[in-house]
């Protein structure tokens, strides 16, 4: 049998409600075929069987493979989204929403989706309090659709909290504190800015976003010469880095000014 002859079996068992016989019937056409486009429809197919069952892992994974096949349609974020959401996951799949939505603007099921999940996020939000959040993943999720949304000061608590509650050793508290910077540079607290990339480079010395974050607090300052020391450790990591070429830039005219 051909591949599309086994998603087909897979599709009629789907029909049925079938669905594990559907996932046998899937995964015989994706060992016939992984990677073609087509294969795509069948990972999508095989996520929504798994989504029935509810083995939401598993049917991230397809969703996934899907996007990896046929980077351009819609299903793949959208079974992703869809099984974030069983998980509780709700930031995450507003964010696949949002990818799904890029493949088609106009599609009226994925806007009502999406809208009924930011209303999610929005109860979410206004239940939730700084100290109830009880692990900085958590902590550090609520204060990304406060940053999101544009309300930095609540954004700012979050990423504290997260700071609290994450161990010495965790490797994401550099990320935090570099969110918590990108919220003091949103309301022109540069000193700040510049106290929290300082932590941040000092768990992750190279760390590309801290070391931006940081030359333009001390642009915004007129500190021209540390700026354009901080431009210049960014281009020398080899990123094409537009933002810290034109500050390296920025900062040469502006010495050059002083002299």
């Amino acid at each position: 049998m051909s591949a599309d002859e086994y998603k087909n079996k897979g599709n009629d068992f789907f029909k049925k409600g079938k669905y594990q016989d559907a996932v046998t019937w899937y995964s015989k056409a994706i060992e016939a075929d992984p990677d073609s486009e087509a294969a795509g429809a069948v990972y999508s197919n095989r996520a929504a069987s798994y989504i029935s069952l509810k083995q939401y892992k598993e049917a991230i994974a397809d969703a996934e493979r899907c996007i990896q096949v046929r980077p351009n349609w819609i299903k793949g974020p959208f079974r992703k989204a869809v099984a974030l959401e069983c998980l509780g996951n709700i930031d995450e799949a507003e964010k696949n929403l949002s990818v799904a939505l890029k493949c088609e603007p106009g599609n009226a099921d994925i806007q009502d989706r999406i809208g009924k999940v930011r209303d999610l996020i929005k109860k979410r939000n206004e239940k939730a309090t700084v100290s109830s959040c009880k692990t900085a993943a958590e902590a550090k999720q609520i204060g990304n659709s406060h940053f999101k949304a544009g309300n930095y000061e609540k954004a700012i608590a979050y990423y504290s909290r997260a700071l609290e509650l994450a161990p010495e050793n965790d490797p994401d508290r550099a990320t935090y504190y570099i969110n918590r910077a990108t919220c003091h540079a949103q309301t022109s607290s540069y000193k700040s800015v510049i106290v929290d990339c300082n932590d941040a480079l000092d768990l992750d010395p190279k760390n590309p976003k801290a070391l931006l974050r940081r030359a333009m607090a001390f642009e915004g300052l007129e500190k021209w010469q540390k700026a354009l020391d901080d431009f210049r450790a960014v281009v020398a990591l080899g990123l094409n880095s537009v933002p810290a070429t034109e500050g390296v830039g920025r900062c040469q005219r502006s010495l050059r000014n002083m002299v």
